[in-house]
């Protein structure tokens, strides 16, 4: 598992494509793309370790470290031009949270010498693979089964560890309106039609110490017709009692699923109608400063 580490951030690299496992924007889908001077957020994965205590086997789960879901096998066919089963991503939730054949167990299986750099990810007798080794415009990445006597280049992946910070990485801007046009709740009063569909954004606050009601069906709600994450932070803000106008007097979290990890939102919403659940974080308080970041600037 030293390819691995658990806690870490990584990158995953295919072999054969030269390219990235990326979390599509729809908050679904998974799919190769390069990646620039500086890696975008989907990009990257939290490792955790999970060791299933009857049989001592150790499964690495693969959380996105943008939107908080975990890389998982899919029973939907793969698109045409694609090979096997879908990957998706998918919340930590019952029943299958604690279970040996979760959709997000991969066991990792590194490769014998001279191919010992890369690993093979398994979901039982499947393999993680790339698609387009001709056709380039097939991107999905799905989970098939492995033909050949020798393992697919297709099948081989990089693991690429990304540094850890302590540090939250700036916020991405507010949209801001075009010219001749607006945008968000300005757009909406203009018109009375909304930009985006609706999302319901559930949300709890966290004592300092990180302790919240753990059941999201008591947690108050509202409908979000706005991606941004700057404003969702204004909107949460206003709703705490504590609040004082400051912008970023309070840090929020992903929930991703009952048994999920939590994670930082530093980016900007899927663009999906899930509901997601947010806890909110007094800025400064132990549990917020114990928040971990993937630093991606001037990683290559």
């Amino acid at each position: 598992m030293e390819l691995f580490p658990d806690g870490a951030f990584v990158r995953l690299q295919s072999r054969a494509r030269r390219t990235y496992v990326h979390a599509d924007g729809d908050w679904a889908g998974v799919s190769l793309r390069p990646n620039g001077p500086v890696p975008p957020l989907n990009a990257v994965w939290r490792v955790e370790h999970l060791v299933w205590s009857d049989q001592g086997d150790t499964f690495v789960l693969l959380q996105n470290a943008a939107y908080g879901r975990y890389l998982s096998f899919s029973i939907q066919e793969a698109p045409p031009g694609h090979r096997g089963r879908r990957t998706t991503q998918l919340d930590r939730n019952e029943p299958h949270a604690l279970s040996p054949s979760s959709p997000w167990m991969w066991r990792v299986q590194r490769l014998d010498p001279p191919d010992h750099g890369y690993v093979r990810l398994r979901y039982f007798g499947c393999d993680l693979r790339a698609n387009g080794r001709h056709r380039t415009w097939k991107t999905c990445v799905t989970v098939d089964v492995n033909r050949g006597r020798r393992v697919s280049t297709m099948m081989q992946w990089t693991a690429h560890v990304v540094a850890a910070s302590s540090v939250p990485p700036p916020l991405p801007a507010s949209p801001q309106p075009q010219i001749g046009g607006c945008c968000g709740l300005l757009f909406w009063r203009r018109t009375g039609v909304h930009q985006h569909p609706p999302q319901t954004i559930r949300h709890v606050r966290a004592s300092d110490e990180g302790d919240f009601d753990q059941n999201p069906h008591n947690w108050p709600s509202f409908v979000s017709y706005d991606h941004s994450v700057m404003n969702l932070r204004i909107q949460l803000g206003q709703l705490q009692d504590d609040w004082d106008g400051e912008m970023f007097g309070f840090t929020l979290c992903m929930r991703p699923g009952s048994h999920g990890r939590l994670t930082p939102l530093v980016t900007d919403l899927p663009r999906s109608l899930d509901p997601m659940d947010i806890v909110v974080f007094r800025t400064g308080s132990p549990a917020a400063a114990a928040l971990v970041y993937a630093f991606c600037r001037g990683v290559r």
